[in-house]
């Protein structure tokens, strides 16, 4: 079921893998967690049953934190660890990307998707983060290569793998489910193109075949048996979220347009500014001297003309198809629940859709003239240099790795979200957080943060403990706040690292 790489394919692949690794390990060690992975940080130090209670208060399946707590458990869980379990899924899926593209088209895209895949800012940014993503993309492209396997060899058992690797893919994101209807609808097209392809008439016979069309086979229902059964232990607390997912979960997310998909696809291929990582909705990259929304329309017109000529390409009509289906049809999907007040459109949980474009990217790409494909690399890499770098934070590892300076501290936050990238590196028993905009605003139902909370309303509880350190993500705030007890000119820096400031009462 897995196809034979050739000799020259495999010194392409291993180039890949090489550039890919090497550009996935620039700012592995340096850069801070955000909100996110402070959470995934703070979980997989758990143990088993305390994980398992600030999962459920999530709303993110198991799969991903289980495994990752054993394996970064070898490194302390320390950011490498942690984010060395996103790498090891976000290479492999690169070779994935080779192997599926060789399955629907032929060696020479197989190169290029895979290269694409190795350059994606996009996912050189969610291959090096300590988060799901990576992962869930790897099962997706597994499920969708063995569901290749089945289309192609009627007789094999690629509809049952594709069951095992869909379970796995939504025990380590939700998005996994919602990509079921994609599976179905995919087969449908694929085996009336096929039909269309082998009936040049339109009688009974051939209305009936294309009726039986809509009916899946037997392996595929087997498949999606088995997916059943890998998913059955985990329904419960699934009902659970999509209870919390409509009320307060998924706020944050805004109702999608149908203008995103595209910025969506522009994101894929030029990345979102790793400064916004934090951002539900962070932007494309900006690049210098051009507005993102005017590049957001040259790239709507290349996208189209992308589409045009893929619906030329006869030889690989039901191949074309499929790709097309779980990039464009999966964002139309969660587009369309949008639409139904379902608000799921978010750059990172759109993921898998965009190494399907990278496999578009490669097909296309594999056929230009060389000239062409020149200029082609030349347009892209010329973007790509000129987006501009708006930075991304790298004091708390700064701060951290200087701790015996601090050991007699107590640290004070100013804000929850801080207060939990603070949890993951100097734990609870160190911080107070102290709500400078809100003081009695109490987050303790925060999965990240829990009942072990220590917490003040009074800026004056700062000012009488002598052992007392602020830690801030940027300078104290000058303005009045609602709490008469503070005021910024009574604290003077001790320390800084890149964008945490350390300050402490003024002697």
């Amino acid at each position: 079921m897995i196809p034979k790489i050739k000799n020259n394919e495999r010194w392409f692949l291993f180039g890949a893998l090489i550039v890919g690794l090497s550009l996935r390990l620039q700012d592995i060690f340096s850069r801070d967690f955000w909100y996110d992975e402070g959470f995934t940080g703070i979980a997989v130090r758990e143990n088993f049953s305390g994980l398992l209670e600030m999962i459920k208060q999530d709303v993110h399946p198991p799969l991903y934190y289980f495994s990752l707590k054993v394996f970064s458990g070898f490194f302390d869980y320390s950011v490498f660890g942690i984010r060395l379990w996103s790498l090891i899924f976000g290479m492999a899926s690169v070779v994935v990307v080779f192997l599926l593209s060789k399955k629907l088209f032929d060696s020479r895209s197989a190169v290029f998707a895979s290269l694409v895949a190795a350059f994606s800012p996009f996912a050189i940014q969610y291959a090096a983060e300590g988060r799901m993503y990576s992962m869930f993309v790897f099962f997706v492209l597994l499920a969708v290569y063995f569901f290749v396997v089945g289309l192609q060899e009627k007789k094999s058992n690629g509809f049952l793998w594709l069951g095992f690797f869909v379970g796995l893919s939504s025990l380590t994101h939700y998005m996994g489910l919602i990509m079921l209807p994609i599976f179905y609808l995919t087969y449908i097209g694929w085996k009336i193109i096929e039909e269309k392809n082998l009936e040049s008439s339109i009688n009974k016979e051939s209305l009936k075949k294309l009726f039986l069309n809509f009916l899946p086979s037997k392996k595929l229902i087997f498949g999606l048996l088995i997916f059943g059964l890998i998913f059955s232990f985990w329904v419960p607390n699934f009902i659970f979220h999509l209870g919390k997912s409509k009320n307060s979960n998924l706020d944050w997310i805004k109702p999608a347009s149908f203008g995103d998909i595209p910025v969506n696809i522009q994101m894929f291929i030029f990345g979102t500014p790793l400064g916004e990582m934090s951002a539900g909705m962070p932007s494309p990259n900006e690049i210098e001297g051009v507005n993102w929304l005017t590049l957001s329309v040259i790239f709507t017109i290349f996208l189209t003309s992308l589409f045009i000529w893929s619906l030329s390409q006869q030889e690989k009509k039901k191949e074309i198809f499929l790709v097309w289906m779980f990039s464009l049809g999966f964002m139309v999907e969660i587009w369309a629940l949008s639409l139904l007040g379902k608000n799921f459109f978010v750059a990172r949980y759109l993921m898998s859709a965009g190494f399907f474009i990278f496999i578009l990217l490669g097909y296309w790409l594999s056929r230009l003239r060389l000239v062409h494909l020149f200029i082609a690399i030349l347009i892209y890499f010329s973007i790509s240099i000129l987006a501009v770098d708006v930075g991304y934070s790298t004091g708390w590892n700064k701060f951290k790795a200087e701790a015996n300076k601090y050991s007699e501290n107590n640290f004070y936050v100013l804000n929850s979200f801080d207060y939990v990238i603070a949890k993951y590196y100097w734990g609870a028993d160190r911080l107070t957080l102290y709500n400078l905009d809100w003081p009695i605003y109490n987050p303790d139902y925060w999965a990240a943060i829990g009942k072990t909370l220590k917490r003040t309303e009074k800026f004056s509880d700062l000012k009488n403990n002598p052992k007392a350190l602020i830690i801030s993500n940027g300078p104290l705030p000058q303005e009045k706040k609602l709490d008469s007890e503070y005021n910024s000119n009574d604290w003077e820096i001790v320390s800084q690292y890149d964008n945490i400031f350390i300050y402490r009462l003024k002697k």
